[in-house]
């Protein structure tokens, strides 16, 4: 039985491995054909334009090519290649690539492309007409994380006679000929070979030769490039290189610096293990012009520019043998013996080696500044006409001697001669004993200051003193130190302790009778203010560490305690600070508050104020937060308003600021009659712009808004009320151009009162819903009362105007019999006509319709107002009005208690000046007209039409009179009226001649 079983088992054996045979066998057909067919598919026209098609439809642009051909073991070649992007920026044109990758390398994690040729290969990027992208701000870049593989990239490329051309957005043109280059790259542990020739091609056509060649063989240890373990030859070489032919290649690496002159340079050096062992090399330019933003408009200039450098290690030395720095206003030169490792002077000086160092510079100050004026804030009437600041330093083994000297610093002004009383000097002298290093003596010396220090590296103990008068009176002559005048004394003293892990520090200063004064004569003083002071300085994390400062003056306390404070750019440590702020005497801040805040020195201000803020940061993210600012026994006062008193003010937010903006968030302004809840407010910078948004529930009562903000609102504005509002805007705008804020704000609010008062207009319960769409701002019709009458409004603003403009949407009857007052005709009225500027006991009613109102929100461009309407009046009385009872006087009558109507008048407000053809007012039963200009400066230029005829008559309503009114003119000012009274006089004397003559004849004929 059991031998059948075995025999009834072997046929399927048989049968599997027959089956694997076969599949084994197929595979092997399988990769043959594959093998053989992927080439000839790749290399037929098909399969050319398969691959044309699948890179074009992954491109911006059409990329093209005559033949691609592909074998396993002739490699890659690529004839005729062409490519175009959409935009017609970029343009690509190659003769012929050829490639020989090694496909097994791949598989063993190398990505080898063996021999790469490139021949004759064109590229062109014009730029012209493209929108030229904003210089990003420069910031801590986040650390990208290494990949846990590694694939080692190797490659050898030759180029032949190669041609790129950048034409940059102001229509100028770099070309790069004649390139010919070798590259063979190898990973890091294998050497990297290159050899670099081309030619820079300037605008007239000559052509720039450069040379670079080298080898570089990078630590194995190290995956990605690091001069750091590496070792290996370079050599430069560029022949008299047109600087200005290379702006448009800045442009495209968003480098702001304009530069032209001629540069050669020729640079040999050997480098081990990361260091240069021996450095040969020259730099030669002539003409040489550099500016951009960062020299704030000034050219730095030189003729003639020599850079000599020759350096060569010896054991553990490098000899320097020839450092030397030659141009027009700076000469420096450096040579010695030093280890070719030192991380400070105290291991320079305590180094077993025979080291030495010997270095001097002389800077012609008078050409440096005259060259950069707005770099070092000269003013600009000044001319520095010489000075001169030198030095040298001698150092060896175990000495080291040093001084600097800036003398003969002078200058005229307005044909004024200025000089420096006295020399600025510093000395310093160090000696050591291997062991200790001691300063013996470090000593700048001004007429306005002076600084000694000796004793012990690890306990230095100095101190100091500034005169701020004198330090403006000598320096203030040649640069501008603001629009203040200070005075007062600094005093310090303190200790430092220098070792290789810390640096340690403590010390105590003194401002003794500050004073500053600003040129409108606003003063603010502080006669002493103490400061303790302790530090210390990590050096291996960069770190600096105050434990504490103190700071007593007479305005309050303000301490930190603990602060850290990274001073190094690769430091991983955050910054940690807490700020206390103690009986802090609003009244003694004030007039600092004046000087720096723009607080309006008629604002009267007292309390105690008391703060902590705490200041973090999260890599670049840094926060600001404080639940504890408080206010106690706040007072602000404003000259003719009620003052603010709340008992407690106190503040609450947090703030985060990164490179991209700023966010406020949380924020609570809490007081008895004004609050802020629930603010959230952010700036953030993106692709180009600046994006502010912002919200906050307002709670708060009109007649305290209007005590704080009373100097920035109208004079005589006044507002009561009780609101609850709730505010949210947003604005996108050009990054640093925050004029375009409001022309692209976009926000919805209502503004309403309980009662407002401007001008004489007492206004009733009011509610205005605000709309701001893209800088335009809508007022929707609204209807409320005015001085017993209606006032209507619907408008909008403009902010995209210069100035913007209040307008209105539409005619309407702005005004509806609102009574008149004293204060309406003061601040009003006496612009529309003369009569109302001293009058008194004023009562009346008023209409107002209007057609056009234009009004510019900027105070300067009042005389761009316009304005078309009619007015009238009715049940007009006047007392005390100058110009009514010089006109009724001067005809034998008077205008006292006479009811006055003034008959609708149209006028025009325009360039300045009203003007109106015929404003009839019937004074009584008298008509006066008035006709002509009024300016807004109140001027006059105007005529009346009295109601007297030529022939002594009285004109009276109603009337019919075949006499000539007289016609008188007024000029003058509106609130000093000149009026022309001797034609009223002539007409008199006439009438009385009429009446007289007969009779006189009668006896003449006796």
């Amino acid at each position: 039985m059991s031998a059948e079983k075995i025999s009834k088992a072997k046929p399927p054996k048989k049968t599997a491995t027959k089956i694997i045979k076969l599949i084994l066998i197929f595979i092997v057909i399988l990769i043959v054909l594959v093998f053989l067919f992927v080439p000839a598919f790749i290399s037929s026209k098909k399969g050319n334009r398969f691959v044309s098609g699948k890179i074009n439809n992954s491109i911006d642009g059409r990329l093209d090519f005559a033949g691609l051909s592909m074998g396993w073991f002739k490699g890659i070649s690529i004839a005729e290649l062409s490519f175009a992007d959409n935009a017609d920026t970029i343009s690509i044109q190659v003769k012929q690539i050829t490639i020989k990758p090694r496909y097994g390398s791949i598989l063993t994690g190398n990505l080898s492309f063996g021999q790469t040729t490139i021949d004759q290969p064109k590229i062109s990027i014009n730029l012209n007409n493209q929108p030229v992208s904003r210089q990003e701000s420069v910031g801590v870049s986040e650390p990208i994380p290494a990949k846990a593989g590694y694939l080692a990239l190797v490659m050898d490329v030759v180029v032949n006679d190669g041609n790129f051309k950048l034409t940059d957005s102001k229509a100028k043109t770099v070309e790069l000929s004649e390139i010919n280059s070798k590259l063979s790259l190898r990973p890091p542990g294998r050497q990297t070979d290159f050899d670099i020739n081309l030619a820079v091609v300037n605008s007239k056509a000559e052509k720039s030769q450069i040379h670079a060649e080298g080898k570089i063989k990078p630590d194995k240890a190290i995956r990605n490039w690091s001069l750091k373990g590496t070792t290996g030859d370079l050599i430069v070489e560029v022949n008299d290189l047109d600087l200005e032919s290379l702006g448009s290649i800045l442009e495209l690496a968003k480098i702001d610096v304009q530069a032209k002159g001629l540069v050669s340079a020729d640079l040999n050096a050997v480098i081990k293990d990361g260091n240069f062992e021996n450095l040969t090399g020259s730099i030669k330019a002539t003409n040489l012009d550099i500016t951009g933003p960062a020299l704030n408009g000034d050219n730095l200039k030189t003729s003639l520019l020599n850079v000599a450098v020759k350096l060569k290690s010896q054991q553990q030395l490098i000899n320097i043998e020839q450092f030397q720095f030659d141009s027009d206003w700076l000469v420096g030169q450096i040579g010695g013996m030093v280890p070719t490792t030192f991380s400070s002077w105290s291991d320079f000086l305590t180094s077993e080696s025979d080291v030495s160092l010997n270095a001097d510079f002389e800077l012609d100050v008078a050409a440096a500044l005259s060259q950069m004026p707005h770099t070092f804030g000269i003013k600009e009437e000044m001319k520095v006409t010489s000075g001169k600041l030198s030095g040298n330093i001698k150092a060896n083994r175990g000495k080291l001697n040093g001084q600097v000297k800036l003398n003969e610093l002078a200058g005229t002004i307005e044909n004024k001669k200025l000089a420096l009383s006295q020399p600025v000097t510093g000395k310093l002298q160090i000696s050591t004993d291997k062991k200790k290093i001691r300063f013996d003596e470090l000593d700048v010396t001004a007429s306005f200051a002076r600084i000694n220090a000796s004793g012990l590296l690890e306990q230095l103990k100095y101190d100091g003193y500034v005169d701020l008068e004198k330090l403006q009176s000598e320096f203030g002559q040649f640069v501008d130190l603001g629009k203040y005048e200070i005075s007062g004394e600094i005093v310090e003293q303190g200790t430092l302790s220098v070792n290789k892990s810390e640096i340690t520090g403590s010390g105590v200063s003194q401002v003794k009778n500050l004073r500053i004064t600003s040129t409108d004569g606003t003063t603010a003083q502080e006669p002493r203010a103490d400061i303790k002071f302790a530090f210390a300085v990590d050096r291996k994390t960069n770190v600096l560490i105050f434990n504490s400062i103190e700071t007593n003056a007479s305005l309050g306390q303000i301490n930190i305690d603990k602060a850290v404070l990274p001073i190094g750019g690769n430091t991983q440590v955050p910054v940690s600070l807490d700020i206390s702020a103690k009986n802090v005497d609003l009244e003694k801040v004030k007039p600092f508050a004046v000087l720096f805040a723009s607080l309006p020195k008629e604002t009267q201000l007292a309390g105690i104020a008391e703060s902590k803020v705490s200041i973090s940061s999260d890599k670049n993210i840094y926060k600001v937060t404080t639940d504890s600012t408080k206010i106690k026994g706040l007072k602000l006062t404003y000259p003719g308003e009620e003052p603010y008193e709340p008992n407690e003010v106190s503040l609450v937010f947090e703030a985060e600021i990164n490179p991209q903006g700023t966010t406020i968030k949380n924020l609570r302004l809490e007081s008895p009659r004004i609050k802020v809840n629930e603010g959230q407010f952010t700036q953030k910078n993106e692709s180009g712009k600046t994006i502010l948004t912002g919200q906050a529930e307002l709670d708060y009562d009109w007649s305290a808004v209007s005590s704080v903000a009373a100097p920035y609102l109208p004079e005589g504005l006044t507002l009561e009320g009780k609101r609850k509002d709730f505010v949210s805007f947003l604005s996108e705008y050009p990054i640093n151009d925050v004029n375009q804020l409001l022309p692209n704000l976009t926000a919805n609010a209502k503004l309403g009162f309980e009662k407002a008062g401007y001008m004489g207009l007492d206004f009733g319960p009011t509610d205005v819903d605000i709309q701001i769409r893209n800088g335009l701002l809508k007022i929707v019709p609204f209807e409320t009362t005015v001085n017993e009458g209606r006032f209507n409004f619907a408008g909008q603003v403009d902010f995209n105007q210069k100035p913007a403009q209040l307008k209105m949407d539409e005619p309407l009857q702005l005004m509806t019999n609102i009574k008149i007052n004293d204060q309406t005709t003061k601040k009003l009225l006496m612009y529309l006509n003369p009569i109302f500027a001293d009058a008194v006991n004023a009562s009346g009613i008023a209409s107002f319709s209007c057609e056009q109102l234009t009004i510019p929100l900027d105070a300067a461009a009042q005389n761009q107002a316009e304005i078309v309407g009619t007015v009238s009046m009715d049940q007009l009385r006047l007392q005390a009005s100058g110009l009514l009872s010089t006109i009724f006087s001067a005809g034998g009558t008077s205008a006292r208690g006479a009811v006055i109507t003034i008959r609708p008048t149209k006028f025009v407000l325009r360039d300045g000046f009203l003007r109106y053809d015929d404003m009839q007012m019937d004074i009584g039963d008298n008509p006066v007209n008035f006709k002509g200009v009024i300016g807004l400066d109140k001027s006059l230029d105007m005529t009346v039409t009295l109601p007297y005829t030529a022939d002594g008559r009285t004109v009276r309503l109603g009337q019919e009179t075949t006499s000539q009114r007289i016609k008188v003119s007024l000029g003058g000012t509106v609130d000093r009226p000149e009026l022309d009274v001797g034609k009223l006089l002539e007409g008199q004397l006439l009438q009385q001649l009429e009446e007289q003559l007969p009779n006189l004849l009668e006896k003449l004929l006796k």
